[in-house]
């Protein structure tokens, strides 16, 4: 019988420390959940929206996680009105991660495939203060589906130890009412209300604990390779007809940054 001596145990958490996201493809000890995704039910996940007119459950809710992430896609429908949002964050324990997120309402509101290619006539974007915390948001108009919309984008929380002081959370989406409907400011900053996090503007008991249970909706309802497979073209759009999702998902954003030290060193 071969016996698992110290040192080969030690020799075997290095290298599943050192092959870091790989490990979740070999069969090694301890090792990371790595990449997966899910269909969620309406009941769980992250991203709560509350609008009058809209469904208050979301059409589709998918999540996804990895080792440094987990990014969640909501769209809600309802009497013509559509809104899609993703939200995106860093486990909350010692990962030297942040999101790199260089972009604006523009360039995301013409990623989506709902307002992809059409033209686009736009307002100014305007800082306010939410629930959520600081976020800017945009009015725009649909032109060719005479559609009033706005899409919003908010960057909160920073590492102290990362240099760029890039965000730990993001948020962004949109809201497009039906054809032909106004949508005045005081409309726009109702729905903006109506933007929240289970967990964070909305008390919730499962999510109250960010740490332990960071992967706990995705390993509840994994589907295996091909279910996560399914789950990735539903957020992307390619799994339906419906004119809805964004093709970039599940982004990837999250970035591991260096701690400066305030030293140089030579090599």
């Amino acid at each position: 019988m071969v016996m698992n001596t110290p040192a080969k145990l030690f020799a075997a958490l290095v290298l599943a420390a050192a092959l870091g996201p790989l490990a979740a493809c070999a069969d090694l000890p301890y090792r990371q959940p790595g990449e997966r995704a899910a269909e969620l039910p309406a009941d769980k996940g992250l991203i709560a929206f509350a609008a009058e007119g809209l469904d208050p459950a979301p059409a589709q809710r998918i999540q996804y996680s990895d080792n440094e992430q987990r990014v969640e896609y909501a769209l809600y429908k309802g009497n013509a009105r559509q809104a899609e949002f993703i939200y995106m964050e860093r486990p909350y324990f010692s990962v030297s991660v942040s999101f790199v997120f260089p972009y604006t309402i523009r360039d995301k509101v013409e990623t989506w495939n709902f307002s992809k290619g059409q033209a686009v006539e736009w307002d100014k974007a305007v800082q306010l203060r939410t629930k959520l915390g600081m976020i800017f948001y945009r009015p725009y108009r649909l032109l060719g589906a005479d559609r009033r919309c706005f899409g919003m984008s908010g960057e909160w929380d920073a590492d102290g130890e990362d240099p760029d002081q890039y965000p730990l959370r993001v948020m962004f989406g949109y809201y497009c009412a039906g054809p032909g409907e106004k949508l005045p400011e005081k409309d726009i900053f109702a729905l903006l209300d109506g933007i929240g996090l289970r967990g964070v503007t909305e008390r919730a008991v499962d999510y109250a604990d960010p740490v332990s249970n960071f992967h706990r909706d995705v390993a509840a309802h994994y589907g295996g390779a091909e279910g996560s497979a399914r789950a990735l073209e539903l957020a992307q759009g390619t799994a339906t007809p419906d004119q809805a999702g964004i093709a970039e998902f599940p982004f990837r954003y999250a970035d591991y940054f260096v701690i400066s030290t305030g030293e140089d060193f030579e090599g």
